[in-house]
């Protein structure tokens, strides 16, 4: 699902634009062309090609330990000083094929999946048996189908008790935040399964079949829009008849691997820059995510070979490494089941993030875009670093970046979670969106062109961040991010929270002047270095650059985690500074009561409707509310509650439903609307608002001690 992206700069114009990697170039050290001299992107391509003919790689699975094993042995041919193989627990799921019939149309067969994550007819679940069948020993589902729209509680309840039919739905993730609220609303309406098409307005391909996880409560099937249009075709004529059969076997405690090959830095070995990569995949997934495995392979032969042949040394150690479960795989019934094999490397290396330079992580790199527009997502510190490689190769009219990083790859696990600087190329627009997770992301439709475009820029990112005497690391972007979501809350929330807020953006103005202390001293450095006399007056210029390094790593492992928060729509999937969901919602809220008051009921529903949880709450019934709510506050969060970062919500939803129906009095409502700001939404924004000022003022005392 996409969120809005905030862009640090426009895009220039494409018409007329180079072909990809042709633009004029400047600024490339002599290394630096050597290293792109050396690339090979047709070893990269057949890489890509192969992994492609792997098929479905899901997390857990022996196809996924396969594709792993393939890498190590990739890994282990080149001149590497280490490779590592570490294995860590998931769950996965085991999918023997589903097939679906019309059975009221000669058997008429539709191509379909079991969405992963969800039962499909029968199968075990931990060893246990389950069936949802109704025919063959309960292993084949004969029903009608219904066309329920888009699954929500009004649709379902026009329906009534279904009865054991199963229930056509139109998937709508603008709608519906995830499938499972459909699915819910489906099970509690008695459905024996639901039969899902499409993704979201503009995103439904005809003939794509979409894979995601879905948790639904009862068989979740995907078919494409297509073969949804036949089946309300032959509705209109008459009861429909379909039989489905299929077989899921879950096993919770399964094992996934993540491998990584090392090369030590020369200088400073324990400063690392990391290249990295998912191999899990949903269907054969070529571009997401096996174009960037192939990447990875392909950096890693470069800079080993180009070492052996002695035309390359990396002064800090080069981590290349395919983490496995990034689309699913977190255990123990958890909301927060992607990016587990990047958030188990983290946890299993916090040597790596304690000397973490940059993370360069690669999330479908070689499908091509109409457009024409790239992407790389940074943190803000690394933005002067990117922008000035994306000149420097080239790229200025093909390529653009923005801020911050966002909980939807594994660049989400070393910034946000470990605290480190991260760059993440990525081919989102909403182009994608018509192929991503289906079986349509096929070798057949990438781009050796894209695939080279990416190759070329991380070459020189990776060179110049193993050689940096500063770490390209600049602050200020930071703090003028921040600055603006806090001018927004000051005006939003109660005059209570002034001072809190005060408070915070005098801590962050400190930052701010100690970043440009900072960038300023780095400057003064660099010069120095490039004017120094001789081997001595280098060693001790180096020296310096070392502590400030040291310094900006230090500060940079607070200001990260502790500026983002993560929640929104559906939990996690928005990210935001650490406050805002709870200034957000305290304005809606807060205007609902003011309506309430006015007796202008009506524009108090709209206010409700605006508080997260509430653009799809207020589409689903209670059960269905309470239920997704509960999954993604209360169950085990994984990677989710680190630093706190997942930001708390209120339910808002039993006093919107009852406004709706009468059930519920004006004064009552605006009784229990009041004890949730003052309740919950000022003391968890005031304790969020606090956390910053900490964060931001031990970073900047951090910061200041270094530059002198």
């Amino acid at each position: 699902m996409m969120a809005i992206m905030i862009l640090v700069f426009a895009v220039p114009a494409i018409t007329g634009a180079p072909a990809i990697g042709t633009g004029k170039t400047s600024g490339l050290t002599a290394q630096e062309l050597k290293m792109l001299g050396e690339l090979n992107l047709d070893n990269a391509w057949n890489q890509l090609e192969y992994l492609s003919s792997l098929g479905e790689k899901v997390a857990g699975s022996p196809a996924e330990r396969a594709a792993q094993q393939y890498v190590y042995d990739q890994f282990t041919a080149m001149p590497m000083d280490e490779v590592w193989w570490e294995t860590f627990p998931v769950a996965y799921w085991e999918h023997y094929g589903t097939t679906v019939r019309i059975a009221s149309n000669a058997n008429e067969l539709v191509d379909a999946t079991t969405y992963g994550d969800s039962p499909s007819i029968w199968g075990k679940d931990n060893n246990v048996p389950y069936y949802f069948g109704n025919t063959d020993g309960k292993k084949v589902l004969v029903a009608g189908v219904v066309d329920a729209g888009h699954g929500t509680a009004a649709e379902f309840d026009a329906i009534g008790d279904l009865g054991g039919m199963i229930a056509l739905v139109h998937r709508d993730d603008n709608l519906q935040g995830w499938p499972n609220t459909a699915a819910l609303e489906a099970g509690y309406h008695h459905a024996a399964a639901i039969l899902f098409y499409g993704y979201y307005a503009g995103a439904d391909n005809p003939v794509g079949i979409k894979q995601d996880s879905v948790f639904s409560p009862i068989p979740a099937i995907s078919i494409s829009p297509n073969s949804a249009a036949h089946i309300q075709e032959l509705m209109s004529a008459g009861p429909v008849t379909l039989e489905i059969s299929g077989r899921v076997d879950f096993h919770p405690r399964g094992e996934s691997v993540n491998v990584a090959a090392v090369m030590w830095g020369t200088v400073k070995p324990d400063e690392y820059v990391v290249i990295s990569g998912h191999i899990d995949t949903w269907w054969s997934g070529s571009n997401d995510d096996q174009s960037s495995i192939a990447a990875v392979l392909e950096y890693a032969r470069l800079f080993s070979q180009a070492r052996a042949a002695g035309i390359f040394t990396n002064e800090r150690t080069l981590v290349f490494c395919s983490v496995g479960a990034e689309e699913t795989g977190g255990i123990d019934d958890t909301w927060y089941n992607w990016l587990v094999g990047s958030y188990e490397f983290v946890v299993a290396h916090p040597e790596i993030m304690k000397g973490l330079v940059v993370e360069l992580n690669l999330d479908g790199v070689s499908m091509p875009r109409a457009s024409g527009k790239y992407w790389a997502e940074n943190t803000w510190e690394m933005n002067g670093f990117v922008k000035q490689a994306i000149g420097d190769v080239g790229l200025g009219g093909l390529l653009s970046y923005y801020n911050p990083i966002w909980s939807w790859t594994d660049a989400w696990s070393f910034g946000a979670k470990g605290g480190g600087s991260t760059v993440q190329m990525i081919g989102w627009e909403n182009g994608y969106d018509w192929t991503y997770h289906t079986q349509l992301d096929s070798i057949d439709i990438q781009s050796k062109n894209v695939l080279n475009m990416v190759l070329k820029l991380y070459v020189v990112m990776a060179t110049r961040a193993v050689h940096a005497l500063v770490l390209p690391m600049d602050f200020v972007p930071t703090c003028d991010w921040a600055a603006g979501y806090l001018a927004t809350e000051k005006a939003t929330m109660p005059a209570s929270q002034t001072a809190n807020i005060d408070a915070a953006s005098k801590a962050l103005s400190s930052l701010r002047g100690n970043a440009q202390a900072v960038n300023a001293y780095a400057a003064t450095l660099k010069n120095a270095y490039a004017n120094a006399k001789g081997p001595g007056e280098k060693a001790k210029i180096e020296a310096k650059a070392d502590a400030l390094n040291l310094a900006m790593i230090d500060a940079r492992r607070i200001i990260t985690p502790y500026t983002l928060g993560e929640g929104g729509t559906m939990g996690s999937w928005d990210v935001f500074l650490r406050t805002e969901q709870h200034s957000h919602d305290y304005g809606f809220v807060n205007a609902a009561v003011n309506w309430l008051k006015k007796n202008q009921e009506s524009n108090a529903l709209k206010s409700l409707e605006s508080v997260y949880t509430m653009e799809w709450g207020k589409f689903y019934s209670r059960e269905t509310y309470v239920r997704t709510l509960d999954d993604m506050v209360n169950v085990f969060m994984y990677w989710g509650d680190d630093f706190d970062q997942q930001q708390k919500y209120v339910d808002v939803q039993g006093i919107y439903l009852g406004l709706k129906d009468g059930s519920m009095t004006r004064a009552d409502a605006i009784s229990q609307l009041t004890w949730i700001v003052n309740n919950q939404l000022v003391p968890w924004y005031a304790e969020d608002v606090g956390t910053l000022e900490w964060a931001w003022s031990d970073s900047s005392a951090i910061l200041a001690g270094a530059v002198p």
